[in-house]
């Protein structure tokens, strides 16, 4: 439904976040409220079918976005890692700040392949309920390692507000959790894999027990 504001709703408090301030939170009450038929939107008793198309493009940005904040942080971190000096070299140097440099590139660059693969089979038409969560997780999580990457490389002044660092790891914290929790996100995707598994062909199934070792072992093939 189209709720109207003047027909019952009210914004009863705005809760102050710890991160992403842009973004207004707050708890909506709805007293005595009638919604006239016209504002229905979709067919009666379809709401689950029109959040569930809305989740699609809300995670792929949830995905997306997050990698383009991780690496701007990185950014920052490494260009301070080039001028921050250390026993007389730039930290650069030392393999304890480029090797959380080199693991950061690689954990960005995995998750942006993994979400423009998520685009490009949504764009495709195919199935992608699990890939999108994929994605969506994968993404998030990624994110947030690189910001503490980046955090501590840049040491004590990361924390501070003298950098964009700090507030990168509260703005992104978020991610994990709208549009879907990682928890949710793991959920979906070991449900889909399963059907997938489920609806492929007998003959393109693995049978587990052919494969092992002791393929004769009969008595060691107890399941319950």
């Amino acid at each position: 439904f189209i709720v109207e504001r003047d027909r019952g709703v009210k914004v009863e408090h705005i809760f102050g976040l710890m991160g992403s301030r842009g973004g207004g939170t707050g708890r909506i009450g709805f007293h005595e409220l009638r919604v006239p038929k016209e504002n229905m939107v979709g067919p009666e008793n379809g709401g689950a079918l029109i959040f569930n198309q809305m989740m699609i493009p809300e995670r792929m940005t949830s995905a997306s976005g997050p990698i383009g904040g991780a690496q701007a942080a990185l950014d920052v971190a490494a260009e301070y890692s080039t001028k921050r000096k250390a026993f007389g070299r730039p930290i650069k140097k030392f393999q304890a700040v480029s090797f959380k440099v080199a693991e950061s590139m690689a954990l960005l660059d995995a998750a942006r392949g993994l979400v423009y693969a998520a685009a490009k089979t949504v764009d495709a038409g195919l199935p992608h309920r699990r890939i999108v969560s994929e994605a969506k997780k994968y993404s998030t999580e990624v994110a947030w390692q690189v910001v503490n990457n980046a955090m501590q490389i840049m040491g004590g002044i990361g924390y501070t507000d003298v950098y964009p660092i700090e507030r990168a790891l509260r703005d992104l914290r978020l991610a994990m959790i709208w549009t879907g929790t990682s928890e949710i996100m793991s959920n979906l995707i070991q449900h889909e894999y399963y059907e997938e598994l489920k609806a492929r062909p007998k003959d393109e199934r693995r049978d587990f027990e052919k494969d092992a070792n002791r393929a004769d072992a009969e008595a060691e093939k107890v399941y319950e």
